[in-house]
């Protein structure tokens, strides 16, 4: 009988080992984007992962909401929202219109980002209106206005996502 060499049984495994990758390739690539993104959920063809102290509590096709576990009560909503010419802007302004609450802009486009302030038993509570990715995706922030910065890098996220597919559409 003939004995294989320390090489050629090296590239026998590792031959093996390409058909066995080449076969099961879609389950080990769920299982490494499981481990990376454990608490990911997928909506409109995005991944959108909360932090260490939020959750994903309730989910649609066309609304997604993320609130904080163990802090203030703050949420963040994801939704989409046909175009129908309204901005943020404008939104803010009829509301605070019609509640009488603090309106200001937010970043360099302030159709796209607007913010509601109200005074509740000394306590300020933020709305926030924004419009991602050219209008079909909006998120709404309520809660304190500090409690906004544990959600920024879940917005970017989104936001860059958003650009990246606007991108790959045009070209």
């Amino acid at each position: 009988m003939r004995r294989f060499s320390v090489l050629q049984l090296f590239l026998l495994a590792f031959g093996f080992s390409l058909i066995f990758a080449g076969i099961f390739f879609n389950q080990i690539l769920s299982g490494w984007e499981h481990y990376r993104y454990p608490n990911a959920v997928y909506w409109q063809g995005m991944r959108v992962t909360p932090g260490r102290n939020q959750q994903i509590v309730a989910t649609g096709t066309d609304m997604l909401v993320v609130k904080i576990i163990n802090g203030p009560m703050a949420r963040l909503t994801l939704f989409l929202r046909p175009d129908d010419g309204l901005t943020p802007q404008a939104m803010v302004r009829e509301l605070c219109r019609r509640d009488s609450c603090i309106r200001s802009t937010i970043g360099a486009d302030p159709a796209d980002r607007a913010v509601a302030t109200y005074s509740i038993g000394g306590e300020s509570m933020q709305i926030v209106l924004m419009r991602l990715g050219g209008g079909a995706v909006w998120v709404e922030y309520k809660g304190p206005p500090e409690a906004l910065a544990g959600f920024d890098q879940l917005i970017d996220s989104v936001s860059t996502q958003l650009s990246a597919r606007q991108t790959a559409g045009q070209g």
